[in-house]
């Protein structure tokens, strides 16, 4: 079964827990309280699955969704990014490849259309 390598904000979650228990680590700690950190997290296409519909509204503003993205751990040219269930859409899976201009282009569109900015979308160049 194919492993990705994603990074989360942990405060997303309605239970962060879940993180847990999949054996999360910090790679980074967050000013904001609320927002908490940027974990990593090493999982399968039905744990994302489990983490996109546990993914609560932003605090600063509840019309804008949280989203997550990684890699694949055999294939780091492999790209992932999930919009949460909170996107009004019940939650979004992408995967393509890196340097895939036109696959990039609909995933900050549908970004966008969400009200997440163009410039936090900077999938091609995830590295962690």
């Amino acid at each position: 079964m194919k492993k990705y390598k994603i990074r989360v904000v942990r405060g997303a979650f309605i239970n962060p827990v879940m993180l847990d228990s999949l054996g999360a680590r910090t790679i980074e700690k967050l000013g904001c309280s609320e927002w908490q950190s940027i974990d990593e997290v090493v999982c399968d296409m039905e744990q994302i699955g489990e983490l996109k519909k546990n993914m609560t509204r932003h605090f600063d503003d509840s019309t804008v969704p949280w989203y997550m993205d990684g890699y694949g751990v055999e294939d780091v040219d492999e790209v992932i990014v999930v919009f949460g269930a909170d996107d009004g859409e019940g939650g979004k899976i992408f995967e393509f490849r890196r340097g895939d201009q036109e696959s990039l282009s609909e995933i900050v569109e549908y970004g966008i259309s969400k009200g997440i900015p163009k410039e936090q979308m900077d999938f091609m160049d995830i590295s962690f």
